[in-house]
């Protein structure tokens, strides 16, 4: 079968074998690159997995399935909270370290499979899980629907967070650096950027959106990093401190109250049929991997998510 992997800085399709052995078969149709995978690809890292971590597909019996994917003991105490995002007894990404979804297949644990209600299109579905990472910050921040809410960045997690905002009943206003990311923002129910916010959702994670994070948020009102701060988490200390914000670095998805993230994301992309159409703004085959991974660095190419479909 026809697989995307990395190697020393290039994106490679290779044929491989179909995968076997245990678990549940599931034919892929939507994978989508994330920023991580940009990154990875950056490095100049080699990496034999099959890359992909945002997919879905279809079950041998028909049924549309999201899948999490990652695998944890599941025994250890980050684990039995539902933290098990957070497990550093066995865990495993797919994608980083077991194979990934840019593929025709991938073979996974049943209890990483999500149904999906039908109405969702399977080939918007792999925006699951980049809706589960914009909820769990939201989740874990005990966010209202009276909240107001501020999300920095207009990529792929920005549109999701103000999905998920707007799921929750927030009001939501958006700061993005491009036209066509303010356009997909409107599209999706947020307004521009003004004033002080309950929740500020930095999904970016540069010193300059710090600032503004820091500059848009309430007196004891949370930021909450989605955005990953490679140069570090540099706060105006003084703003931060005598105006007690709170800091919530969030990281992948969990489960809460025995209700897992993946699954609150699936019942909201059921709710948001125009979500692909705002979102997704470039498809390609596995063929063309090289050309997608270049459309999605490029910002000229006003691209927002850029998705395999392994079946064209």
């Amino acid at each position: 079968m026809k697989a995307v992997s990395y190697s020393d800085g290039k994106v490679i399709t290779s044929n491989i074998d179909f995968p076997s052995g245990e678990g549940i078969l599931v034919d892929v149709a939507s994978a989508g690159i994330c920023g991580s995978d940009l990154h990875i690809l950056n490095s100049g890292a080699h990496s034999p997995h099959v890359a992909g971590h945002e997919i879905a597909g279809m079950t041998s019996d028909g049924t549309h399935v999201a899948i999490e994917p990652i695998i944890s003991c599941r025994k250890c105490k980050s684990c039995e909270s539902g933290d098990y995002h957070l497990c550093k007894v066995d865990f495993q990404g797919m994608g980083m370290s077991i194979n990934g979804g840019m593929a025709e297949q991938i073979l996974v644990p049943e209890e990483c499979l999500i149904s999906l209600d039908k109405r969702v299109s399977i080939q918007d579905a792999c925006l699951v899980e980049p809706l589960a990472v914009a909820l769990h910050g939201f989740i874990r921040t005990n966010t209202k629907s009276d909240h107001k809410i501020a999300v920095i960045g207009g990529g792929t997690i920005g549109m999701c967070a103000i999905a998920a905002a707007k799921y929750i009943g927030c009001e939501v206003d958006l700061f993005a650096k491009y036209d066509h990311q303010k356009e997909a923002g409107s599209v999706l129910g947020a307004g521009d950027l003004d004033g002080l916010y309950d929740r500020v959702v930095d999904c970016v994670g540069t010193n300059e959106t710090l600032n503004l994070s820091a500059k848009s948020a309430k007196p004891g009102s949370w930021i909450v990093l989605l955005g990953i701060p490679l140069e570090g988490i540099n706060l105006p200390g003084l703003k931060v401190i005598m105006n007690e914000i709170k800091v919530f670095p969030s990281i992948m998805y969990g489960s809460t109250a025995g209700v897992k993230d993946f699954e609150v994301a699936a019942k909201l992309i059921s709710t948001i049929p125009n979500i692909g159409d705002t979102v997704i703004t470039h498809r390609f085959p596995l063929d063309e991997a090289e050309e997608a991974f270049n459309v999605a660095q490029d910002k000229s190419s006003k691209c927002i998510k850029v998705v395999f479909d392994p079946k064209s």
